[in-house]
């Protein structure tokens, strides 16, 4: 079973790797040390990499991303969440696709599943509905070739 300590410990895992400069975050999707691969897992790791990803990119300090005019023209007392800028640039934010920003009653109202569970629902769909592109005929045959090589070598009959 999976749950939030295991995103927890992935988040803890890879990034002071990938702040130190890792560019390979190994481990997604694992549990139980590495022995078994868990599809919801995976997906909850994606998106804690995606985050990581969004924080190595750094931000981009300038008088428009800081959005000086737009503070002098509502002022302290304004409401900036209703002003089009607004509406412009969230989408340079992150965007969780998993994780549940909904208050404790519409959560509960809509099934009050928790992060796994929706990772879950979210794999089952990928691996039922993604299209896969079929392989070459070369490509077969190579692996063809080097499963036939390996079973030699290891002389295991098929």
């Amino acid at each position: 079973m999976c749950d939030a300590q295991a995103g927890f410990e992935s988040l803890l895992s890879a990034l002071p790797a990938a702040l130190a400069g890792a560019n390979l975050i190994y481990g997604s999707g694992m549990v139980d040390s590495g022995m078994t691969l868990d599809y919801g897992k995976l997906l909850m790791d994606d998106e804690i990499n995606q985050n990581i990803l969004y924080l190595l990119k750094g931000l981009t300090v300038t008088e428009e991303t800081l959005s000086v005019d737009l503070i002098r023209e509502v002022g302290h007392a304004g409401n900036f969440l209703t002003h089009p800028s607004t509406y412009n640039r969230f989408r340079d934010a992150l965007a969780p696709r998993l994780m549940n920003r909904e208050n404790y009653e519409q959560w509960r109202l809509n099934g009050a599943t928790d992060l796994h569970a929706r990772a879950l629902v979210k794999a089952r769909d990928i691996v039922r509905h993604h299209p896969v592109a079929p392989i070459s005929r070369q490509a077969q045959k190579e692996i063809d070739e080097i499963i036939r090589e390996t079973e030699k070598e290891y002389n295991v009959i098929s």
